[in-house]
């Protein structure tokens, strides 16, 4: 099932004339919304806004999950990659996984009022750390 949320943001996507897929979770409780921007260094990532279980309030996830990669024999510095990332950017978390991806992380709760155009902000700020942060994680692989 589509949720309410997913179907704003649809509709505010629309409005941009974004590119973007619809993936509905196979337990019928949320859904995402599925794109990919080029980042000004030339990069392409792909960013899931999801909706999360109904009964949860349909709260909103922002996530890159595969926002860059480092060996695991690096971990130490891309924890310190992230904790430097962490306290230089506001809105967006950092998380080293012990797979060696990084992923970034932004939340915001479904109760905001016009949740389409809040989210196409969100997205807007989170492509302009992403660039922005990229050259922290490329340093800590070595």
């Amino acid at each position: 099932m589509v949720t309410k949320t997913t179907k704003l943001i649809e509709e505010a996507f629309k409005a941009q004339g974004w590119n973007y897929k619809i993936d509905e979770h196979p337990n019928g409780k949320s859904s995402a919304i599925v794109t990919g921007f080029d980042l000004k260094s030339g990069r392409s990532i792909q960013i899931l806004l999801i909706s999360g279980e109904l009964e949860r309030g349909e709260d909103l996830a922002l996530r890159v999950f595969q926002y860059a990669d480092i060996p695991t024999e690096r971990e130490t510095e891309a924890l310190r990659a992230c904790n430097e990332a962490n306290g230089k950017y506001r809105f967006v978390k950092f998380v080293y996984h012990d797979n060696g991806s990084v992923v970034i992380e932004m939340d915001m709760p479904s109760e905001t009022k016009d949740v389409g155009n809040v989210a196409v902000e969100l997205l807007y700020r989170l492509l302009d750390i992403a660039d922005d942060a990229y050259p922290i994680f490329e340093k800590a692989k070595g």
